[in-house]
């Protein structure tokens, strides 16, 4: 009985690299290699984290609310690679940032973009104060590209804070193999408007739906503009804001667009290979 009790006590305390190594074997093992570029909206729980990947090169958007994510990240990462090369932080609420105490406990991250704090978070102080070297305010339209992929952050820029800190959500377009994507964040109506406006968006394929497919994001002409063929609501079971609101899946329903909601399908991948 003893020795079962120490047993179990070693595999609690060590439970991530148990896990790691676990996964590692299983790599070897199937040799998978990432060469098509792909894209993951992980099923993290009320939060978003999504990851853009074409062989060793990863650009990580958000990371979720707690430790989820580098659990799920070693399924589709190869086996060797613990570098992160760009990290989006689209902005300081917990369950877009959480994640990332243990996300820089396990890799190595180049670059963290975020715009300026207009909300107050202990989560970013302590980024700002630990990873200062590697933080990268955005503060001009930014452009990162590697392989087939093109990741261009396209909102906030320069304006301010708003009162709704949601509003000052990055928002960012990638284009893969000329399949177009719009992350939104948690960016809303006042956000969506200022794009149509100043016409940074148009017609996008997917749409990673605005605050978790709420009610204050997705307005009719941002979602006709779009015009997307899949729409995903990144959010968890049972959460207490009621999301997926129902007022935006109508709007779906109405304007026959396909919706994927993450606690329902678990991890959505997206494969973008050339024709």
């Amino acid at each position: 009985m003893k020795i079962l009790t120490t047993i179990l006590k070693f595999v609690a305390k060590n439970i991530l690299v148990i896990f790691f190594s676990v996964i590692a074997i299983y790599r070897i093992a199937t040799m998978k290699s990432v060469t098509d570029p792909e894209m993951i909206i992980f099923n993290i729980g009320q939060g978003d984290a999504i990851l853009i990947q074409q062989d060793s090169f990863q650009i990580l958007v958000d990371t979720g609310p707690d430790d989820t994510l580098v659990y799920e990240l070693p399924k589709y990462m190869t086996e060797k690679d613990r570098d992160i090369e760009v990290v989006v932080l689209t902005h300081p609420h917990d369950d877009h940032i959480q994640g990332i105490y243990t996300l820089l406990d396990y890799y190595r991250v180049s670059n963290i973009y975020f715009v300026s704090e207009c909300f107050e978070s202990k989560d970013f102080e302590y980024v700002k104060t630990h990873y200062g070297d590697i933080l990268k305010p955005l503060t001009s339209k930014t452009t990162i590209s590697y392989g087939e992929i093109e990741f261009e952050m396209l909102y906030p820029l320069n304006l301010g804070c708003h009162s709704d800190s949601n509003d000052d959500s990055i928002v960012a377009k990638v284009v893969i193999n000329s399949v177009t994507t719009m992350l939104m964040g948690d960016a809303g109506y006042r956000a969506e408007d200022y794009l149509l406006s100043n016409g940074l968006v148009n017609r996008a394929d997917i749409l990673k739906v605005g605050h978790h497919c709420s009610r204050t994001a997705t307005s009719d002409m941002f979602l006709s503009t779009i015009s997307p063929t899949i729409s995903i609501c990144s959010c968890g079971y049972g959460n207490k804001f009621g999301h997926p609101h129902s007022e935006t899946i109508e709007k779906f329903k109405t304007a026959n667009v396909q919706y994927l909601i993450t606690y329902q399908t678990g991890n959505i991948v997206f494969k973008f290979k050339k024709e």
